[in-house]
């Protein structure tokens, strides 16, 4: 019951923005679609800055830790998955224009997993040339959970960054430009959690900075599938305590 009550707290907590950004989706018309974009992007922000405060997620200098319930992450996983799905019938021109994969399946996931492992690396890289201390690996029983948690997440992330905003500044942009500036937005967008919510401060800029620009590459050749891996992964060896 006291899950039930704090998923309800935390939903009633972002309902005010939902409503807002809703209306703002209604008002902004189809023929501005970086405009709705950034609509879909602002409500993700307020909706993961919010997991913090109600204790969901702890993030350090050196790691970062899911601390939700095991049935309120699972209830996250399923919202992620959903917002997914109403992202994309919502956006239903601008989906078609994704690249959902590479030229194969299987070099997409290989793509995504090298996109995790180069993450992994250089942060792993940054701590140790900063002293950052390193979270202690959690439990093995709760990394299924939390595989699942950070790929379900993670994805509605990418949909949104990659998918979305990488895919329509292509109109302007050559691919590595494009994929450059989204993954400094995705950084930008970490800012307020950053400064304000936890007072973490540059780790957070920096390794955010990185896993966009590393995502906004494998996106290229990957597609949505190898860009959400990449990210995914990415966090899961973070919030298991593996880096």
């Amino acid at each position: 019951m006291d899950d039930l009550t704090s998923l309800a707290q935390y939903l009633l907590a972002i309902t005010p923005a939902f409503l807002v950004c809703a209306a703002l989706l209604l008002a902004a018309p189809r023929t501005v679609p970086l405009l709705r974009v950034l609509v879909h992007i602002l409500f993700f922000v307020l909706a993961r800055d919010a997991m913090t405060a109600h204790g969901y997620w702890q993030v350090a200098a050196g790691g970062l830790r899911f601390t939700a319930p095991p049935p309120v992450l699972l209830a996250l996983g399923a919202m992620s998955l959903g917002l997914v799905a109403s992202t994309c019938w919502l956006e239903s021109e601008a989906r078609g224009q994704i690249r959902w994969l590479g030229m194969r399946p299987a070099l997409s996931v290989l793509l995504g997993v090298a996109g995790a492992c180069v993450i992994v690396a250089l942060a792993a890289g940054l701590k140790a040339l900063f002293g950052l201390p390193s979270l202690p690996p959690v439990a093995s029983s709760t990394l299924p959970l939390l595989l699942g948690f950070a790929l379900a997440a993670n994805c509605y992330e990418e949909l949104l960054f990659r998918g979305l905003l990488q895919q329509q500044l292509r109109a302007w942009l050559p691919a590595w430009r494009a994929a450059l500036v989204s993954g400094l937005l995705f950084g930008l967008c970490h800012a307020f959690l950053a400064t304000t919510v936890t007072q973490v401060g540059a780790p957070i800029l920096v390794f955010t900075v990185i896993e966009g620009v590393v995502a906004g590459l494998v996106y290229c050749r990957a597609g949505l599938l190898g860009a959400s891996l990449a990210h995914g992964l990415a966090i899961f060896a973070l919030a298991a305590g593996w880096v």
